[in-house]
């Protein structure tokens, strides 16, 4: 009840606030929202929006690639939108529930560790609540979680993950219900589990793939690290291995057939310390600015209650010294993904050495627990505070008039209608209209391991006109061409071009959108 009352009740009235529609447009509570929802929007419209047999056709942001991206999440706001269901509520509805049950998870997965409720109400307020020691910038409100000209850059959970990843959202809930059974079962030396009972478990791991791969990742090293220390079940643990390997196999080879051009593997010591980064700053430097005591506390607690012992705590340390040395996808930060495992882990000791020294009967020991209690929790805590103050950090994702010109093209449109459009992060087309683009945002694309180079070359000739511009669209089959400030201004759009030589179709918030005609090829040569 009391982590229901706290954290559920915390996300409860902080989900609504995340996402909303006024007058004048669809808003989001949040800039992470904000940054990665445009792209969501763009992966539920496809489910949503086109006919089944062609969801996976294409990537939603880029023609040239299947969709490979983890769509379960994105999927079921679609279909939720696809049924009748609102866009604010089938987003927003769902991330909540998954709040919810995350919120359970964690607490009785930290109550099992722990043995004690009230421990384990303090290791999931130490999980919300990560991050370094940007408070002592002082008070101007603002990001105390990412500061990095300060270097602090471990980003607060909830505000850099939980609400904008939704894959992660949904991703680590069902990766820990598997790990917190999967505890409970090894602990009784698996009597009574049965063979339909480990593969079922299986499958549902296996599932995780298509929902948080990092997810998957992490619950893979860890179930390795419980074979290890309990090799006296084996064989229980190897028919849940094979239950999970087969369909995961399976699910790599129809869904990430192609990982992208880039690499996803990478020798990057020092993570975001690493030179490369362009930041420099010495590795013991940059721990002590992102995690303060936290660290400390774990190195003390893990000597004190032996907790070298313990397969899980073993397993969170090996996850944090790993992400300092290897980089697990194209763009550095995403290792965050697998620390906030290794935190999740971490907040076990902690939380231990921080209830023993407030069991102590000298008032010192639990004055030095509260201040230390402070430093690990404050510039989260502030982070949390601010994410409530929607009025102050809310931002416009798209204006009435792009919602309503995008609900008009996709009434105009057929669902496979191929767009030409600039890359731009909120381009109305990729995020609303539930139309494919040749190229959506380059950002994105490059986190994927996407060698988008020539396609944003042909995207440039073909918006600047002639027999040239007529051949490529041909060759990429666009059906429509859309040319709005972002077009003209970075992209050399020549508008009078495709006024003379296509139809123009629709107008509106500073857009134009033209209709290609095969015969403009025969008139522009």
């Amino acid at each position: 009840m009391a982590v229901l009352a706290t954290w559920g009740l915390y996300f409860t009235l902080l989900w609504p606030r995340m996402l909303f529609e006024r007058s004048d447009g669809l808003w989001a509570g949040w800039r992470t929202v904000w940054a990665d929802w445009a792209a969501h929007f763009a992966y539920a419209n496809v489910f949503a929006y086109q006919a089944a047999p062609d969801w996976f056709s294409s990537h939603p942001l880029f023609l040239a690639r299947p969709f490979d991206y983890p769509f379960a999440v994105d999927a079921l706001s679609g279909l939720l939108m696809r049924v009748g269901v609102d866009r604010v509520a089938a987003f927003v509805g769902p991330s909540l529930l998954a709040s919810l049950a995350f919120v359970a998870l964690l607490f009785v997965f930290y109550a099992i560790r722990l043995g004690s409720s009230r421990l384990a109400l303090l290791a999931t307020t130490l999980f919300f609540t990560n991050g370094g020691l940007g408070f002592l910038q002082g008070l101007p409100l603002r990001e105390y979680t990412y500061l990095p000209r300060h270097h602090v850059e471990w980003i607060n959970v909830v505000s850099a993950e939980l609400l904008p990843q939704r894959a992660l959202l949904f991703g680590i809930p069902l990766a820990l219900w598997v790990l917190t059974l999967l505890c409970r079962w090894s602990g009784r030396g698996f009597a009574g589990v049965s063979l339909p009972k480990l593969a079922g478990l299986g499958l549902l791991a296996s599932a995780i793939l298509v929902v948080h791969p990092h997810s998957w990742l992490a619950l893979a090293v860890l179930c390795a690290f419980l074979l290890a220390f309990d090799l006296g079940h084996w064989r229980s643990w190897l028919a849940f291995a094979v239950a999970t390997a087969v369909p995961s196999l399976i699910l790599l080879g129809v869904f990430y057939g192609q990982t992208g051009e880039r690499g996803f593997l990478d020798w990057h010591p020092g993570w975001l310390a690493h030179p490369a980064e362009g930041g420099g700053t010495p590795l013991w430097l940059f721990l002590w600015l992102n995690w303060g005591v936290f660290l400390p506390l774990t190195v003390v607690s893990v000597a004190r209650f032996r907790y070298d012992r313990d397969p899980l705590v073993v397993a969170g340390l090996a996850l944090f010294a790993v992400c300092f040395l290897v980089r697990f996808q194209p763009n550095t930060w995403d290792n965050t993904k697998l620390l906030t495992w290794a935190h999740l882990l971490l907040c076990v000791p902690v939380a231990r050495y921080l209830a023993h020294l407030v069991s102590k009967p000298r008032i010192l020991s639990r004055l030095v627990a509260v201040l230390l209690l402070v430093f690990v929790t404050a510039s989260g805590g502030l982070d949390l505070w601010r994410l409530t103050r929607t009025r102050e950090v809310a931002v416009r994702m798209w204006t009435r008039d792009e919602l309503e010109l995008a609900a008009a093209f996709r009434a105009r449109s057929r669902p496979e209608a191929i767009v030409l459009c600039s890359d731009d992060h909120h381009q109305w087309v990729a995020s609303l209209s539930g139309r494919r683009v040749l190229l959506g945002y380059r950002g994105w694309l490059a986190s994927y391991g996407i060698d988008y180079a020539q396609v944003l070359t042909d995207v440039r000739t073909m918006l600047a006109g002639g027999s040239r511009a007529e051949a490529l669209m041909s060759r990429y089959g666009v059906d429509y061409v859309v040319i709005g400030p972002i077009e003209r201004r970075d992209f050399g759009a020549v508008e009078g071009y495709f006024e003379r030589n296509h139809e123009l179709v629709l107008q509106g918030a500073g857009h134009k959108v033209f209709r290609v005609s095969r015969r403009a090829g025969a008139a522009a040569s």
